[in-house]
């Protein structure tokens, strides 16, 4: 029943106050461990927590009262002072011994930096074999790499956290995109109940908490109904706020937060973020009815499960995306119909449209063109479509796709028909006017939720606030009027689809347009890469396969060589017989040398009568030799009355730190001390000289 006790804005306060909780701040920790806190130079102690004596065996007076040495111990201290140097925002986990009322103790460590303050936490270390840990993570690994389904890897998961922990509950539970979490896999022992499929409202992990879970991936609360140990002093020297702890292991659990476990039966948890792409995906969540300690270095070992799971899951996911795209992009291709023309708009969706709506799960295929439409499948009437179209090219951005798993929700309900509530409507680039539409028949289920989100408020030391429920029974909602959502991936299959049909709204004679911007686009190819009169490549061109093989010779250390060289004494040639037949000229040589050039060589012009050669894994003496082909090549053409002509040529070859620039200047002032020192010959950087064969 509704709460008529307080106004609408007093809940609403206490909402709002309960969603600001500050979580990571609770002035206390867990008694599994204790924490030291010392200043920014790690000489002296600021805080620790109040039950230090039983870890360290020194009471916290004289803790306060000492110096960081004194209370951690050398070896611990020379680690830190290794480890936190980097003062970057991570923590770092250490392993250390420290003397104990006469006994050597080992000791789990999380140091972490917090504000001007690092903070030591540390838990007793009795993992008999460590060892044993390393094998359940590697043979945890072999496993995974032959797991090829989602539902089945996770299960797997769950299965051998349950097996390590002993807990009686072991969960995945993902989040939806409004932060509802629902466990898709566990392992649970039939002394618990099972939440398999069940799902949990958004605040019960409100977005203060998601946020630590971004910082510090795991939560581990071995005893839920353990008092908190204070720190003492409450806060550290000269500061008003108390020590924040996000980045550790032993932070207090919020009382709000105990009080929810213990009404859901839980007397351990340990709770385990899953990130895909920097964003909170999941939890692995373990639960135990009655407190159960847990190693700190099989803490560590869990997370690395879940770790190695979460990269499987998104590999198989990276997959089957993949596969989708493959499919949009396969299918995509233009086929010619039997007379070899390309088929028009209506002809592409009724012969690809049944493979299209398979691929991206949906019911119908519109293409809407302005006043017109064509499509395949469960789809509204025409008028409807074209209103749709237009309503969409009045309101929405050509740029952004627009999409619903509600249509009767939406300003288009007016034009819905039938069970169809799903559409993705996307403009094709070439008209904003012109929208491809996908269309999905609604999905009704049952939704099993664990217990109705029913917080409430009440009085506490005279302020308001939420308490959190006390019953996770299970209540089905019946969800109606919804779609499946459109993932992101399915909703950039169907943009790419409209980028590919996009071409065939431009005209009603689409065979003769795409042979004609056929010709169009090779002719343009060539006119990018290639001279137009040799043949060969152009600067441009040329310039790019320069780079190109400047980066693959500072990757694999892989030598080249580049070959400039021009026409000797071409302006009195061209000046005598005419521009025309100078043209024809550097036709005929350009053919002639292409026959020189190894399959590895690249001839280009690099302007005028100035042309280059690439030479790939190609060093200086191979570079020397290759020009010396090319120079006598040159004198072998029978040109008749034309005479004949001679060439040029500077060598260089790359060393590491050349750019482009400098390489080919190199060979530029070689190619002037062949010409300088009377032209017909090779010249290299190294000015040594090739003469002419007799």
């Amino acid at each position: 029943m509704p709460n008529t006790q307080y106004s609408d804005a007093e809940i609403a306060a206490a909402l709002e106050a309960c969603a600001r909780e500050p979580v990571h701040i609770p002035g206390a920790i867990q008694p599994m461990g204790c924490l030291v806190s010392l200043d920014a130079a790690m000489e002296r102690v600021r805080q620790v927590s109040a039950n230090i004596e039983v870890f360290l065996g020194i009471g916290v007076t004289d803790a306060l009262a000492g110096e960081a040495r004194e209370v951690l111990g050398d070896e611990l201290m020379d680690l830190l002072g290794t480890e936190l140097v980097k003062q970057d925002s991570s923590a770092s986990v250490l392993t250390a011994q420290r003397e104990v009322w006469g006994e050597r103790r080992r000791f789990h460590v999380v140091a972490y930096h917090s504000g001007d303050a690092v903070v030591v936490e540390l838990e007793h270390l009795m993992c008999p074999d460590r060892h044993r840990l390393l094998d359940k993570v590697n043979d945890w690994l072999v496993e995974v790499n032959q797991i090829d389904a989602a539902d089945t890897l996770l299960d797997a998961l769950t299965r051998r956290v349950q097996e390590l922990t002993g807990d009686e509950r072991v969960m995945v539970y993902r989040f939806d995109e409004k932060w509802n979490g629902r466990v898709i896999a566990e392992t649970c022992l039939p002394q618990a109940e099972s939440f398999l499929d069940h799902y949990f409202p958004a605040s019960d992990i409100p977005a203060q908490v998601r946020r630590l879970y971004d910082m510090n991936r795991v939560r581990s609360i071995p005893d839920a109904s353990a008092p908190a140990v204070p720190l003492v002093p409450p806060s550290g020297p000269g500061e008003a706020a108390p020590l924040d702890m996000s980045r550790g292991v032993l932070r207090a659990v919020a009382p709000i937060h105990q009080e929810y476990l213990t009404n859901m039966g839980v007397g351990a948890s340990l709770s385990m973020a899953m990130h895909e792409e920097g964003r909170l995906w999941g939890l692995l969540a373990c639960h135990g009815l009655e407190p159960r300690p847990l190693e700190a270095d099989l803490r560590d070992a869990l997370c690395a499960l879940a770790q190695i799971a979460m990269g499987r899951l998104m590999l198989l996911r990276t997959r089957a995306d993949t596969h989708l795209l493959h499919g949009i992009h396969d299918s995509n291709e233009i086929l010619s119909d039997e007379r070899g023309r390309l088929l028009g708009p209506d002809g592409l969706i009724q012969r690809h449209g049944a493979e299209w709506l398979e691929l991206l799960d949906a019911e119908g295929i519109a293409l809407v063109t302005g006043k017109e439409s064509c499509g395949l499948g469960t789809l509204p009437a025409e008028e409807n479509l074209v209103a749709m179209a237009d309503w969409l090219s009045r309101h929405q951005g050509p740029d952004t796709p627009w999409h619903t798993q509600a249509l009767a929700r939406t300003p288009l309900a007016i034009w819905q028909e039938g069970n169809l509530c799903g559409l993705f409507a996307v403009a094709l680039p070439t008209e904003s006017s012109h929208w491809l539409m996908l269309f999905r028949r609604e999905q009704r289920h049952s939704r099993r939720w664990a217990g109705k989100s029913e917080d409430t408020p009440m009085l506490r030391d005279g302020q308001l606030v939420m308490t959190p429920r006390r019953s996770f029974a299970q209540w089905q909602e019946e969800v109606k009027g919804r779609s499946r959502a459109w993932r992101a991936i399915e909703r950039r299959a169907a943009g790419d689809l409209a980028k590919s049909l996009a071409v065939l709204t431009s005209t009603h004679e689409i065979a003769q347009l795409n042979e004609r911007l056929h010709h169009a686009n090779c002719k343009l190819k060539s006119l990018a890469y290639s001279d137009s009169l040799t043949g060969t490549w152009n600067r441009y061109r040329m310039e790019k396969a320069i780079d190109a093989e400047l980066n693959a010779a500072e990757r694999h250390d892989r030598p080249f060589a580049v070959l400039l060289f021009d026409i000797d004494h071409f302006k009195h040639f061209n000046d005598t017989h005419g521009h025309e037949t100078g043209d024809q000229v550097l036709v005929t040589l350009c053919r002639v040398l292409q026959n020189i050039l190894r399959p590895t060589d690249n001839l280009g012009r690099w302007g005028g009568e100035e042309f280059i050669v690439l030479a790939s894994d190609c060093d200086l003496v191979g570079g020397l030799h290759l020009a010396e082909r090319l120079r006598q090549s040159t004198e072998e053409p029978d040109l008749g009355n034309l005479g004949g002509v001679t060439i040029s040529i500077g060598v260089a070859t790359w060393y590491p730190g050349d750019s482009r620039k400098t390489l080919v200047a190199r060979a530029d002032q070689a190619m002037y001390r062949a010409k300088e020192g009377g032209r017909n010959q090779v010249e290299t950087e190294a000015s040594s000289i090739i003469p002419p064969s007799p």
